[in-house]
């Protein structure tokens, strides 16, 4: 993998790599994962955070099928389970990174209150944080 500015990797003409002695080609990533971590050539994280998005999401909606039939308790430790520990995961590679790429994630972490409190989309959910889930505000979370 080549990582530099936007604009030098895209100077780079080599597609791939070539062992001598084991003849074998190995092909440039654009993409590669690391622990987990998707990375790319300009180090924004932003494939790791649309994949982190979108996967949070997909079991969000999962839980918020069934969330009738939880009590809280049990809805909390499904969302923790399931999305909390993702975005925790590595969540310090984010700490530097762009705001336009970390709101995916705050929308995450906001999504995920409201349907274990069982809340509409627009409802405040700040003091919810604090007094019954006891989480810290997103912006420290990150």
């Amino acid at each position: 993998m080549a990582i530099g500015t936007l604009h030098q990797p895209s100077k780079l003409r080599c597609q791939s790599v070539t062992l001598s002695r084991c003849h074998v080609s190995i092909q440039i990533s654009t993409a590669p994962t690391c622990l987990g971590v998707l990375l790319d050539s300009a180090l924004t994280f932003a494939p790791h955070v649309r994949r982190l998005y979108s996967k949070c999401f997909y079991h969000l909606r999962q839980i918020n099928t069934v969330r009738i039939s939880l009590t809280e308790d049990a809805a909390k430790t499904k969302v923790h389970t399931f999305v909390i520990s993702r975005v925790d995961y590595c969540k310090s590679i984010l700490h530097r990174v762009s705001a336009v790429h970390v709101q995916p994630v705050r929308d995450v972490l906001n999504a995920a209150p409201r349907i274990i409190l069982c809340k509409r989309q627009f409802d405040h959910i700040t003091a919810d944080l604090r007094d019954q889930l006891q989480w810290m505000p997103v912006q420290q979370r990150i």
